[in-house]
């Protein structure tokens, strides 16, 4: 299965069938015929006037004629470089605007093979060579890589993409994955590397990207076996795409050594300027339907310490604009509201995560409030849940995604630090790290999921509260609370989708494992009870 972004290389148009516009029909030759006229017809015109009017005739016509044929020499297309080999061209660009031709796999050759992870794999001929002897070359010097995409057809583009804006959101796909039909892993002359690091397979690229002391080393050698790293850093402007240092592409070894000596990209060296058509993605990916509870992952794997992100924020904000959860290594306590994205770090206090930052578990819906609710005079935690039972148990079986803003008389919150690993379970971690803060009259929203009895194996069953504050500064996982006023819009939710992972660590996880009191702990023990 390959789980890394492709380089995707969108295609752009290539300014070469363009109409030459010669100057056959130039004013200088114009009017070099009038003045020849106009000498013939004067009866007392001189001989020698004649033949000066010839001649300046003569001269304008030839001026005329060099222009016209300047003109067409600037204006014809620079022929682009090639590397044909048996029939094929090896500096083929398949990019934003340059599509793969439509004869190609009826020409190329292909190598299938079963990589590292156990899955088929495919390669063109010379570029499956080439890259054997490179890997050769590479663990000569203790450096260890395998391929995770080859060759992918425009069917396997299509998939492909809609996975990655599944995790990561539509801009980071739209980014990062080329078009189907316009990517050049088609062409088969592209490889997706990945690492084997102390024996470990190193896949994603959040976690490829933290080696560059290894990427630095292969992309050395790369000339040398006919490849150039096509997407550098610091050519995104030139590419299209952002920096991939595991996307090599085989375009030979003569052209490679030029290529790399100069420094430059493919698109330099072909001499085209690529620019992103607004044609060239697919419409924006669709939200899921409103009335539905987007769950990532499992309370239950959380509980057990997988603690690895599997969904960025950017991807989590287009499943919906209220909801709570967590962070990549438990960092913080996710409010979502108003559709943003909000983290309560370990001081209560309240960040905005970066886009690209991964949640391991989370439950959001876009909210569309079907019951309100005024509340007054509520105590404590337990006389909420209480008050708030009145309306779910009309419709037990719902989920309730509930939006309660008002004044808190007291409220007690807890939040905790990023974990190292190895991960500890959730009960432990949080009894080793959690910090907890006290707000007295605080102004502010709690943002409060409800999961039916039947959830028991999927989530927390009943109420999960985390709270934020009007200004936007203080926060965290509600641990008590009593309510001065405030109002409670309750939104009906029928609907229920859950986003798994397919790393092998989570694959392990034995989820049907019984960790309610597991749960219990992290949900409502505070550092006063023990």
């Amino acid at each position: 299965m390959n789980k890394k972004p492709i380089a995707l290389m969108l295609c752009l148009a290539l300014c070469c069938g363009t109409a030459l516009t010669g100057c056959s029909g130039s004013d200088s030759s114009s009017k070099a015929a009038d003045s020849s006229e106009a000498v013939t017809s004067a009866a007392e015109s001189t001989s020698a006037q004649e033949s000066a009017a010839e001649s300046s005739a003569e001269s304008a016509a030839e001026e005329s004629k060099a222009e016209s044929d300047s003109s067409k020499a600037e204006e014809a297309p620079a022929e682009l470089k090639t590397n044909v080999i048996d029939g094929i061209d090896y500096l083929t660009l398949v990019t934003h605007g340059h599509r793969l031709p439509d004869d190609w796999e009826e020409k190329v050759s292909m190598v299938t093979f079963v990589n590292g992870q156990d899955y088929e794999v495919t390669i063109e001929k010379r570029a499956y060579d080439a890259y054997m002897k490179l890997k050769e070359e590479l663990e000569k010097e203790g450096i260890y890589v395998d391929v995770d995409t080859g060759y992918r057809s425009v069917a396997e583009q299509i998939e492909f993409t809609q996975r990655y804006r599944e995790r990561y959101g539509y801009e980071y796909a739209k980014n990062v994955v080329a078009v189907p039909g316009y990517s050049e892993h088609h062409t088969g002359l592209a490889i997706d590397l990945y690492l084997i690091v102390d024996g470990k397979p190193v896949i994603y690229n959040e976690d490829l990207m933290k080696h560059t002391d290894i990427w630095a080393k292969i992309h050395e050698k790369l000339a040398k076996y006919g490849f150039i790293l096509h997407f550098m850093e610091g050519k995104e402007d030139i590419t299209k795409f952002a920096y991939e240092p595991w996307h090599i592409r085989y375009v030979g070894e003569e052209p490679a050594k030029e290529i790399a000596e100069k420094g430059i990209t493919l698109e330099e060296y072909l001499g085209v300027t690529v620019s992103e058509g607004e044609d060239t993605f697919e419409e924006p990916y669709a939200p899921v339907n409103t009335e539905t509870l987007y769950q990532v992952a499992l309370l239950q794997s959380l509980a057990q310490g997988y603690y690895d992100g599997i969904l960025s924020v950017d991807a989590l904000k287009e499943k919906g604009d209220i909801g709570l959860g967590t962070f990549d290594g438990l960092n913080g306590e996710m409010i979502v509201l108003d559709g943003e994205v909000y983290r309560a770090n370990s001081k209560g206090e309240i960040e905005k995560p970066e886009g690209d930052e991964m949640v391991p578990f989370s439950n959001v819906t876009f909210f569309e409030a079907d019951i309100k609710k005024e509340l007054k005079d509520i105590k404590d935690i337990d006389a909420l849940k209480k008050e708030l039972d009145k309306t779910t148990q009309l419709s037990k079986n719902m989920f309730y995604m509930v939006k309660i803003n008002g004044t808190f008389s007291t409220l007690k919150a807890r939040s905790e630090p990023k974990q190292e690993e190895p991960y500890k379970m959730l009960d432990k971690a949080l009894a080793d790290s959690q910090t907890e803060f006290e707000f007295e009259d605080m102004k502010g929203t709690l943002v409060a999921l409800y999961c039916p009895d039947y959830m028991g194996d999927l989530n927390t069953v009943g109420w999960h509260f985390h709270f934020i504050s009007d200004d936007r500064t203080k926060g965290g996982h509600v641990l008590q609370v009593s309510v001065k006023e405030a109002e409670a819009q309750f939104d009906v939710t029928p609907g229920f989708k859950m986003y798994l992972y397919d790393e092998e660590k989570f694959q392990q996880l034995e989820l049907a494992k019984d960790v309610d009191e597991v749960i219990k702990s992290a949900e409502t023990k505070s550092n006063s009870d023990e």
